[in-house]
């Protein structure tokens, strides 16, 4: 959020917009690069550097029905990232008249800061409730943006914006947390990545698409087919949560270790949170 809202700022004052934020990231990413070094490493050493950098797709047989469960979800939340990636800082420019390219960075803002937002005032509710009041807050987004892009209206769009961010937040916190919840630990770096191998392919293959749909239908076709997309996604989601019982996602019954260094034994961590659950001596492969 706030990399798209410096960026456009420095795009539109300040001198040398096609290289100064090349500039800027290169020097971010040395000192990042830098800090990482410095780190200390939490894991224990062992041979494999080349194989550890293969990823591992995996879901296990039990957190199979819940991932499936999710994926509508995963792919509307990701793809409408992608939508404000791609088509955003135009659709921001057709709906407010202006050509000043901080309007194009501050709808990124507002999807990213209002998603990120959301998800940590309401980090405390149970992943059902906000996979669920996450998908209604985007099929609202959403619907608003849409008669915002119909009908050119700039307040509109931005609160559209605004709403369908904070839905983003939060069904993707929500699905993410319900997912992860059902894998033990050493299954649990697998099925993570599953979780963002379906969401990148969200966010690329359709911004890829509407970008080819753009020079053919135009911007305008285009960002409204695309929102309708998006709602029948969300719609699926909110019916496979609201109204399939035997299919929807199950809630969370276990504690969830965010993503890094205690996906996996034999972190102390993950060992302990291991031991607290049912049948943890039991192999699940």
């Amino acid at each position: 959020a706030l990399g798209a809202l410096i960026t456009s700022a420095l795009a539109q004052y300040a001198p040398a917009p096609t290289h100064l934020i090349w500039w800027a990231l290169l020097a971010v990413f040395v000192a990042g690069t830098l800090a990482v070094l410095a780190m200390a490493e939490p894991g224990s050493r062992r041979p494999g550097v080349l194989a550890s950098l293969r990823p591992a797709i995996a879901v296990p047989r039990q957190a199979r029905g819940t991932f499936a469960g999710a994926i509508p979800c995963l792919v509307a939340t990701w793809a409408l990232g992608g939508l404000y990636l791609s088509l955003g800082p135009s659709l921001a420019e057709a709906a407010t008249g202006s050509p000043n390219l901080l309007w194009g960075g501050l709808v990124i803002f507002l999807v990213c800061g209002t998603g990120a937002a959301a998800a940590y005032v309401l980090r405390g509710i149970s992943s059902r409730t906000a996979m669920l009041t996450g998908c209604l807050l985007l099929l609202a987004g959403v619907a608003v943006t849409f008669g915002a892009i119909a009908t050119t209206t700039s307040a509109a769009f931005l609160a559209g914006t605004t709403v369908a961010g904070a839905g983003f937040g939060l069904a993707f916190q929500g699905a993410f947390r319900m997912t992860t919840a059902l894998a033990m630990p050493a299954q649990r770096a697998g099925l993570v990545t599953a979780v963002f191998a379906v969401g990148y392919l969200a966010f690329s293959v359709p911004a890829l698409i509407t970008g080819v749909a753009t020079t053919r239908y135009g911007l305008h076709a285009t960002a409204l087919g695309y929102s309708a997309s998006l709602a029948a996604l969300v719609a699926a989601a909110a019916d496979i949560l609201v109204f399939r019982p035997g299919s929807q996602p199950a809630p969370a019954s276990r504690p969830v270790m965010p993503p890094g260094p205690c996906t996996s034994p034999p972190c102390p961590q993950a060992m302990d949170a291991a031991k607290s659950m049912p049948h943890a001596g039991r192999r699940t492969d």
